[in-house]
């Protein structure tokens, strides 16, 4: 039997999450590759599914990561099949269509070197905020996007939302992670 969609887009956030925490090049490179096995055979499976478009995603953005030179293009594959998750269903993984959406448009650099584009990362951290109040990480998008747009006295009021709809939550590793970012959004601001 081979895996669901819905598993193959779990390994895909495993791998994900693996790498945001792994300093080793070499181990992020296999994570990267083993996202887009599973990213491209989910979209083999499910082309039109959230999970896999979303799936697809994520693991564009670790290859995105793992190969700097050719990021910019990647990246703005990467927007677009998140844009296409986001139509097919808002919702999935608490609004991570349109979160991640906003990350990369707050991170990337600009024209011409990227698709940067803070004001459309705000937007689509907003969209996700609206959707999806009761999660910490799109308060957290929303906090960091108006950072970058020099929106400081906003910013600070999405970090403490982020934090307050945090401690609300059972104590586990993201939730820690979720509080440790929005004191340390706090701590920087002016």
């Amino acid at each position: 039997r081979h895996a669901s969609s819905e598993e193959l887009a779990a390994a895909i956030a495993s791998d994900a999450r693996k790498s945001e925490h792994e300093a080793n090049p070499h181990i992020r490179a296999e994570l990267a590759s083993a996202a887009r096995r599973d990213a491209d055979a989910c979209m083999a499976e499910a082309a039109q599914a959230a999970a896999c478009l979303f799936g697809h995603g994520i693991a564009l953005g670790l290859e995105a990561r793992e190969h700097p030179t050719h990021s910019s293009a990647i990246l703005i594959d990467m927007l677009s099949t998140l844009a296409r998750a986001e139509a097919i269903d808002p919702s999935y993984d608490d609004a991570g269509p349109a979160r991640v959406q906003a990350l990369v448009w707050i991170r990337a650099p600009g024209w011409p070197l990227g698709p940067g584009d803070p004001g459309r990362g705000l937007a689509a951290a907003k969209r996700a905020a609206a959707l999806r109040p009761e999660y910490p990480p799109n308060w957290l998008a929303v906090a960091e996007a108006q950072t970058k747009t020099g929106a400081a006295a906003d910013a600070r009021a999405s970090y403490v939302r982020a934090r307050d709809v945090a401690f609300k939550l059972p104590d586990t590793p993201d939730r820690a992670e979720w509080l440790t970012e929005a004191e340390h959004g706090l701590s920087h601001l002016p």
